[in-house]
């Protein structure tokens, strides 16, 4: 898959956490933008993304995710997208404590994936470098520039996004 392909299929796998995130806690929020943030990498992990609270906005990190969509098949690459948009969806649901988040989303990954061995229960148990060992020895400076990181959004991202400026 590539990163137009997977622009394309965003908005689906984002429906799908909120589908899942109202069936397991019966909780739901509308109006959220996703925008791609070139974060970086460094040894030892990485921000998947960030939620900034109040806000409806949430950024996701594409350092990672272009190695993903190189390196890695369909079914983890959806999983990997799943995984850190559930973890972003859920921090702006208010569950801003990071143990919190971690304990919501791998409850939500067991009860809707049942098998044991679904990337998204195994990165919510164990990390995203359980499913994809090669991102930890992988070193990619953020792409800074003196004003500031630039922001890519994501269109028609939540299916239910208001615009409140019309």
């Amino acid at each position: 898959m590539n990163l137009s392909e997977w622009k394309k299929e965003v908005p689906l796998i984002f429906k799908k956490v909120k589908d899942d995130v109202q069936q397991v806690f019966d909780q739901h929020r509308k109006g959220l933008t996703l925008g791609l943030v070139d974060m970086g990498m460094f040894r030892g992990g990485f921000i998947g993304g960030m939620h900034f609270q109040p806000g409806t906005e949430i950024v996701m990190n594409i350092s990672p995710l272009r190695i993903i969509l190189k390196t890695q098949t369909y079914e983890i690459v959806w999983a990997y997208t799943y995984h850190i948009l559930l973890n972003l969806y859920l921090e702006s649901l208010g569950l801003i404590d990071e143990q919190v988040c971690r304990e919501a989303t791998l409850k939500v990954s067991k009860e809707i994936y049942k098998e044991p061995d679904h990337p998204a229960i195994l990165m919510a148990t164990n990390g995203i470098e359980t499913v994809v060992p090669d991102l930890k020895i992988t070193y990619i400076p953020p792409d800074r520039k003196p004003d500031g990181m630039p922001i890519e959004y994501i269109r028609e991202f939540d299916e239910e996004y208001e615009n409140y400026y019309s």
